[in-house]
């Protein structure tokens, strides 16, 4: 948030992204070397497990920190009409992307391994960076820079003497009390993730009990996550524009819960459930996060001035979904023990 008032989006995009191609280099680096030279800490445990560990962790927060930034900007250039219109198509290309990616995990996770596809991770996010750094000069160049708006915010707190020193926590309730729909949509982001992490420990508990090699488990998930980006393409790019249409989002959202709620329930009425059963209750989640809700989520953001927008966007892209994901974990480690 400080990064973002004191540059502006278009600096604080740069710096995680140029942030996240160095870690995940660095990364691919150290695998490669502890591959070769490996180093063992407390009960035998070798290193490259807890390197494993904390590069999965990272991988959670820098994807969704990314992907909040660049709907941000998104939503700050569209209106109401023109997001209605546009944002399900563009979640459908990026779905489509997202398909050809998982496709080619399993056949990269052949040919150069898993560390190579941290590397071509790498690769991929400078290209991204390239084409942020370009979409922020085209709205410069044509006077839509949504960093214009810190310029004027910046200009009316040092002539209103607000205190640029307040704490997040004042922040963050104030803005609730102001927009309460953003209070609305992050006890709803948590609640998602929750679900969305029990479905995801139960399909990874079974997916490794069931492909045991781990080239094969790789490429075995990217064909799923393809399969599912694929799915999300048609929601976005033939369903939604017509439930759009024809039915109101508040509607929408309350039909959202429905499908992982039934798949959850035949996977608990199977106590000796397929790996497939696993796969499509976690699928079905994670189509309806990456078409349906995410189109719906900007949808809201949309009409919003710059503070609710951005910094609403962190506390509940960010903030709202680690808490989630993380306090689940937290919970189910407690009790399984």
């Amino acid at each position: 948030h400080r990064e973002l008032e004191t540059n502006g989006p278009r600096i604080a995009l740069r710096n995680t992204t140029l942030w996240s191609i160095i870690i995940i280099g660095l990364s691919a680096f150290l695998f490669q070397l502890l591959a070769k030279y490996p180093i063992y800490i407390m009960n035998n445990l070798p290193l490259s497990k807890v390197l494993i560990a904390l590069t999965f962790l990272f991988q959670n927060s820098y994807a969704h920190l990314l992907y909040n930034q660049h709907w941000s900007f998104l939503s700050s250039i569209l209106s109401v009409e023109s997001g209605t219109r546009w944002f399900a198509s563009i979640a459908g290309l990026s779905s489509l992307a997202s398909a050809f990616s998982g496709t080619m995990v399993s056949i990269l996770a052949q040919r150069i391994g898993l560390y190579g596809l941290l590397g071509c991770t790498a690769f991929t996010l400078s290209i991204s960076l390239l084409c942020a750094e370009r979409a922020y000069y085209i709205s410069k160049v044509y006077n839509f820079d949504p960093g214009d708006e810190i310029s004027k915010k910046q200009v009316e707190k040092s002539r209103k003497k607000e205190d640029a020193q307040s704490n997040l926590t004042g922040k963050v309730q104030k803005l609730f009390q102001r927009v309460p729909e953003l209070k609305a949509l992050f006890f709803e982001v948590i609640s998602f993730q929750s679900m969305a992490t029990i479905l995801n420990i139960c399909f990874v508990s079974k997916l490794k009990s069931t492909i045991t090699n781990d080239i094969e488990r790789a490429a075995w998930t990217g064909r799923f996550y393809g399969s599912i980006n694929a799915v999300s393409a048609a929601f976005q790019f033939i369903i939604l524009p017509l439930f759009l249409n024809r039915i109101e989002t508040k509607l929408l959202w309350k039909l959202l819960p429905l499908i992982p709620m039934i798949s959850c329930f035949l996977m608990t009425m199977n106590t000796q459930a397929s790996l497939m059963v696993f796969a499509l209750a976690f699928a079905s989640a994670k189509c309806l996060d990456y078409s349906v809700r995410g189109v719906l989520t900007e949808i809201v953001y949309v009409p919003l001035d710059f503070d609710s927008r951005y910094v609403g966007k962190e506390i509940n892209g960010f903030f709202g979904n680690r808490l989630g994901k993380s306090g689940m974990s937290v919970l189910l480690s407690a009790i399984t023990g």
